[in-house]
């Protein structure tokens, strides 16, 4: 029998979340760019699994990751709304290639948690390059373009020396909406 807690945890949070979620759909916001085959792909999931007895373990794994992913990516920019923007999506959405920076490197951690044999002091760089963007961010003070050279080195020569492909998750999700035939 499955626990379809999460399911309910799910509706929860999108309910919670509405406003935000429907101001960035609504306004093609590049800060959803980086999550829209997730929310198209756990939405489909979701509809499937009320429609659907068969809904299969492989479906409850997707919709699971996606949805953490995703609960994860809003957290970090309700976070930035409330503490420093005062709720103010639109002077939000103004920096959202800075914000997208932001979530970037806390996705390249992610990975590397996944990998048996990162290093600490690899880990240490990219947190602390998060804390600096992030700091960048909350003070509203500029993020040059050199910090986004700097993050494309720091995860290419990483991975590299990892021996590791990254695929970003909305790239996954891509190819499996395309696999559900919703694109």
């Amino acid at each position: 029998m499955r626990d379809e807690k999460v399911y309910h945890e799910y509706a929860s949070w999108k309910m919670e979340n509405h406003d935000l979620l429907k101001y960035l759909v609504d306004n093609n916001s590049d800060l959803i760019i980086r999550f829209k085959h997730v929310i198209d792909v756990i939405d489909h999931l979701y509809d499937k699994l009320i429609d659907d007895p068969n809904f299969s373990d492989e479906e409850d794994h997707i919709f699971e990751t996606g949805f953490y992913y995703l609960f994860d990516q809003i957290e970090e920019i309700t976070g930035l709304l409330k503490t420093s923007y005062q709720n103010n999506i639109k002077d939000l959405e103004k920096r959202s290639k800075d914000v997208n920076l932001l979530l970037s490197a806390i996705d390249f951690q992610n990975e590397l948690l996944g990998v048996e044999n990162f290093e600490q002091k690899d880990m240490d760089l990219l947190v602390e390059f998060e804390q600096d963007v992030l700091k960048r961010l909350e003070n509203k003070e500029s993020i040059p373009l050199e910090m986004f050279d700097k993050l494309d080195k720091i995860s290419f020569d990483l991975f590299k020396k990892l021996e590791v492909e990254y695929y970003p998750i909305n790239d996954i999700f891509l190819e499996i909406a395309d696999e559900l035939g919703i694109l």
